[in-house]
């Protein structure tokens, strides 16, 4: 108190806004600041103008399903580490993932936005993503990358409770969060996609197409609900331009696996005869030509099912061919004009000649469906000779070559094999061949389902096969010689018994040239588990006709391989002699999806 006399000075203090966010739906970094958000997409302004990170947007609360996922800097494991649901005994699985499995996988911009960002930003708040991660993380660090190795993966061992305790948590995870009114479909369609990762890491095309199937069916739905059939996905970004190029880019595989065309179609968003734009980027041009690859194959597949080898096509077939060859010769005229007008990157240098190399083999197979006649492809000798010379520069080039990885050697990118084994296969020239052959001996990460030791194995003895009958002017195989198509099967995990199917058979077709083979399942008991047992490996040429045809267009293997060489896995390839129709089966492959009864198609309902 004051003396007598003073006067008391009350000093009132300023009034405050009690302290609350500004905006609701504004960027997390806003929020935090309590700042008024542009709401800008992917970043806001707001941020980025003052220097700031900005950390994305939470999922909407008005009940839509957009939602981004940013480029998080600090740590996502040790968040991670932190969740109730996650193991900490196995989170080291988490962090292999992270660091090695993710980098490995990731070919370019497309997977490293998807493996090294979005699922590790997701997996924090999602159990099904987080114990699929731990699942993929576990088989990249338990697995060399070869088919062998997966498929031996097949086979009950200790570690292997690992793998299949997450795989079976991630799938009840999902299974449970579906009917949630917070989940959206970017949930499902990443950990449906995870899901296809990790069976054709364990080399389950089967059990791999059929959840890539079922992330089709989700998109189909979602667009269709948006009004969209074949344009863009409305309300998500992340779907439009994450997902949906990942699904796009497996369609190549899943166009050769059987995938139903009018799943195949729904990607599909382009005629075949629009002339192609200008590139900008190197990344415009390889998914143009993802574009082109896959309607070739689907024009290949509906070709080789309908009028090959004794029906001719009709006219407007022929056009259709013109139109593909056509797209394919301005594809190419655009990717110069990029080259010439651009200076390019070491990796972008790299991913043109891996263009290149697609664009030949994608040619030669488009103008060459239409004749029966396998002399076909031998005017295509300067275009196999360009094939290879761009595998070559892409294999010496590759970063991987030579360099011993903890993670797994596979990527998901189709790149040289499957252009290889075309080379190796239906070039008849000695020399360009076995060029190809050679470069598939090499290190090559596997490609998805292709094995390069596998596809150097059948080409090796394909040659062979072809060249026991020589022509003796040209020294290229005789027509008569030459072998239509091939495939491969190998069984897992297979009793032994002569005359039962007990047991866990699983047989699968691993190089389909042609799509309309792909679902064949060879019942081999009657054939040769007498003399051979059920644990042999076999591969088959077809000649004459396909397989699952009626009398007198089915061919079968009249000799069964005796060499265990090379990992129990296709040992040997012998000539078909048509032998009429085959007796076919459908042999379940034991995934622990299947085994659980689990599919993704309750998504569809997702509103």
């Amino acid at each position: 108190m004051s003396s007598a006399g003073s006067s008391v000075t009350l000093v009132s203090r300023p009034r405050t806004r009690r302290a609350a966010p500004r905006v609701k739906t504004g960027c997390k970094t806003c929020k935090i600041r309590r700042v008024k958000c542009d709401e800008e997409k992917p970043h806001c302004k707001r941020c980025t103008s003052t220097g700031r990170k900005c950390d994305g947007y939470s999922t909407t609360p008005n009940g839509s399903h957009a939602i981004v996922f940013p480029v998080a800097q600090t740590s996502t494991i040790q968040r991670a580490v932190r969740s109730p649901m996650a193991d900490d005994k196995d989170l080291h699985f988490l962090e292999f993932y992270k660091h090695c499995a993710a980098p490995s996988m990731s070919t370019d911009a497309f997977d490293t936005n998807f493996w090294s960002q979005a699922c590790l930003q997701m997996a924090q708040s999602e159990a099904s993503i987080r114990h699929a991660l731990i699942a993929i993380g576990y088989l990249n660090r338990s697995q060399t990358g070869s088919l062998k190795s997966a498929r031996s993966g097949l086979v009950a061992t200790s570690g292997q409770e690992t793998f299949l305790t997450h795989y079976n948590k991630a799938i009840k995870a999902l299974a449970k969060r579906i009917p949630e009114a917070s989940c959206t479909p970017e949930v499902g369609l990443v950990t449906c996609f995870i899901f296809v990762g990790i069976e054709v890491l364990c080399g389950n095309y089967d059990a791999a197409m059929m959840h890539y199937c079922n992330g089709l069916r989700i998109l189909q739905t979602l667009r269709t609900k948006q009004g969209s059939s074949s344009g863009k996905m409305l309300g998500s970004d992340f779907i439009e331009k994450t997902l949906v190029p990942l699904f796009h880019r497996l369609l190549t595989t899943g166009i050769q696996y059987g995938v139903p065309t009018d799943l195949a179609m729904s990607l599909i968003q382009r005629p075949p005869d629009t002339p192609q734009p200008t590139f900008k980027s190197v990344l415009e041009a390889q998914s143009a030509m993802h574009e082109l690859r896959n309607q070739a194959l689907l024009f290949i597949r509906h070709m080789g099912e309908n009028f090959r080898p004794v029906t001719p096509p009709p006219e407007h077939k022929l056009l259709d061919q013109q139109a593909l060859l056509f797209a394919l010769d301005e594809w190419w005229i655009a990717l110069e004009e990029l080259e010439s007008s651009t200076i390019l990157s070491k990796d972008d240098t790299t991913t043109a000649h891996a263009l290149k190399a697609c664009y030949y083999t994608t040619y030669i197979l488009g103008a060459s469906i239409t004749d029966p006649n396998q002399s076909a492809c031998d005017r295509h000798l300067p275009r196999f000779k360009a094939l290879v010379h761009h595998c070559r520069h892409v294999v010496e080039h590759s970063p991987r070559l030579g360099v011993t990885s903890p993670a797994a050697n596979f990527t998901f990118e189709i790149t040289v094999i499957p252009c290889l084994n075309f080379a190796a296969s239906r070039c008849r020239c000695p020399v360009t061949r076995r060029e190809a052959v050679a470069l598939l001996e090499r290190n090559i990460p596997r490609e998805g389902l292709w094995d390069a030791q596998q596809q150097a194995l059948v080409c090796r003895r394909l040659i062979e096969i072809e060249e026991s009958e020589v022509d003796p002017v040209t020294g290229w195989p005789t027509e008569n010689a030459r072998v239509l198509s091939t495939w491969s099967m190998s069984c897992v995990a297979a009793p032994k018994a002569e005359n039962s199917l007990s047991g866990a058979m699983a047989r699968q077709v691993t190089s389909p040239l042609f799509a309309g083979c792909a679902d064949v399942y060879w019942d081999c008991r009657y054939d040769c588990s007498r003399r051979y047992g059920w644990e042999r490996a076999v591969c088959g040429i077809l000649r004459d006709g396909y397989v699952g045809g009626g009398p007198g267009r089915g061919a079968a293997a009249a000799g069964w391989g005796e060499r265990e060489d090379v990992e129990g896995v296709v040992p040997a390839v012998t000539a078909a002699r048509s032998v009429g129709h085959l007796r076919m089966r459908h042999a379940s492959i034991h995934s622990p999806a299947q085994m659980c009864g689990f599919t993704l198609s309750s998504l569809l309902q997702t509103s």
